[in-house]
């Protein structure tokens, strides 16, 4: 860890040298305004401050999102934060720091976030985040090495959930909750209370994780592939639940117990290049999931395994489309809560099966995600405008509907979840 901050701070000291770049510098504003009636709070302004630059030997970003009308809800997020010891040309490298890596075309595609963290703190725009750790690359004409190793974990970035008196605060509008506020019991409707029982950070953030890719690199062949293996923690905590009776205040208080989980993930690519315009490709995606030894036996949580994932794609200059099917991973709650026929909380497996179209035609761009087995639909739209060299715009909005809670099988519950939550959103950006 030593070493980690060590290098990364020489690296950003030498952006001063005779080889730095410039460094960009920017602030905005963005307004978004969510049905009134369907979430707390429909009106929520952010303030977005950041910078990003690079040099022969370093690349960096870092940007602070918060709402100043609800202060809790904020952000610091990083794409790439780091240093490599030969420069960006040299064909073998080893850098240390965060840093982004296409591992998967279909976890990227669909912003699943099985191999990188997302930044989706905004869950209707996520963007795929870098590792932490050391890098090490090599490649000739001909292929491309890729390995990744670190035993620091830096978890996904999510709309602020925070607890007060036992009870959900939703300081951002899209930190929906599924848990209930409400229990029958001795037939009478009970408060429940909440409360989340946290881990050490040593036992949340040191983590071991490893990871390769060796993917095709020849110009002169239209076919490419990519095979990539590793171990990995999860981005995220699943809950178990502990549930207790508080008999002087007749409630139940209820304890959110994160679990620690780690898996092993196996993607492969293949992909051709029809013409410059066109490229069609197939990711197939396996994510084994190891669960503890052992969960005590007043804990009710899900049952978790492996899910495949298989997605065809096409890229059609400004059009891109591609198909999501996902089987298994997820069974029915374990414990003394449990319900056979609906989890108590959502899980991560976003869709079942999905298609999407999303198409860019200049400073516009729209997408359209279907999901079948609830028979959701998600509509996105956005007009990013440059106005000169420092100010730009965004305006644009989503509509979201959903008729299942979830899939026959479990999952695809990220669209039942956001069902209603429709805004507009504009955004204001200048640049130093």
């Amino acid at each position: 860890m030593k070493f980690l901050l060590t290098s990364l701070i020489f690296g950003l000291s030498e952006l001063g040298g005779a080889h730095a770049l410039a460094t960009e510098f920017h602030v905005g504003t963005e307004e978004q305004l969510y049905r009134g009636g369907v979430v707390s709070p429909n009106f929520f302004p952010i303030l977005k401050m950041g910078f990003q630059g690079s040099s022969p030997h370093t690349e960096f970003d870092l940007e602070l999102k918060f709402s100043a009308q609800h202060p809790k809800a904020n952000a610091l997020v990083s794409k790439n934060l780091f240093y490599r010891f030969q420069e960006a040309e040299s064909s073998f490298q080893i850098a240390v720091g965060r840093k982004w890596i296409n591992w998967s075309e279909g976890d990227e595609l669909w912003n699943t976030g099985i191999i990188n963290p997302l930044d989706a703190w905004d869950r209707f725009r996520p963007k795929s985040q870098g590792l932490t750790g050391i890098f090490m690359s090599a490649e000739n004409d001909s292929i491309r090495f890729d390995l990744f190793g670190s035993y620091l974990m830096i978890p996904e970035v999510m709309p602020n959930v925070v607890i007060e008196n036992n009870q959900f605060q939703f300081f951002h509008p899209q930190s929906v909750s599924s848990g209930p506020q409400t229990f029958e019991l001795l037939g009478k409707q009970t408060n429940i209370g909440y409360n989340v029982a946290l881990p050490s950070l040593n036992k949340l953030l040191i983590r071991p994780s490893i990871l390769s890719s060796i993917e095709s690199k020849n110009s002169i062949s239209p076919i490419h592939v990519r095979l990539t293996a590793g171990y990995l923690p999860l981005n995220y905590f699943p809950v178990a639940l502990q549930a207790g009776l508080i008999i002087n205040n007749a409630n139940i208080i209820v304890d959110l117990n994160p679990r620690i989980l780690a898996h092993a993930v196996y993607s492969g690519d293949l992909s051709v290049k029809v013409t410059d315009e066109i490229k069609i490709g197939f990711t197939a995606i396996r994510d084994e999931i190891f669960q503890e030894n052992s969960i005590p036996a007043d804990y009710t949580t899900a049952t978790l395994g492996a899910t495949n994932y298989f997605t065809p794609w096409l890229k059609l200059g400004d059009l891109k489309a591609s198909y999501l099917y996902s089987t298994g991973g997820l069974g029915p709650d374990e414990g003394p809560n449990a319900n056979p026929n609906q989890n108590l909380f959502s899980s991560r497996i976003l869709y079942r099966n999905a298609a999407q179209i999303s198409y860019e035609i200049g400073e516009f761009n729209a997408q359209i995600l279907h999901e079948f087995s609830i028979n959701a639909d998600w509509i996105a739209m956005d007009w990013k405008k440059q106005w000169n060299q420092n100010w730009s715009t965004v305006l644009g909005g989503d509509l979201i509907s959903a008729e299942k809670l979830s899939a026959s099988d479990r999952g695809a519950e990220f669209l039942a979840d956001l069902r209603a939550v429709d805004r507009i959103r504009l955004g204001v950006n200048y640049v130093f």
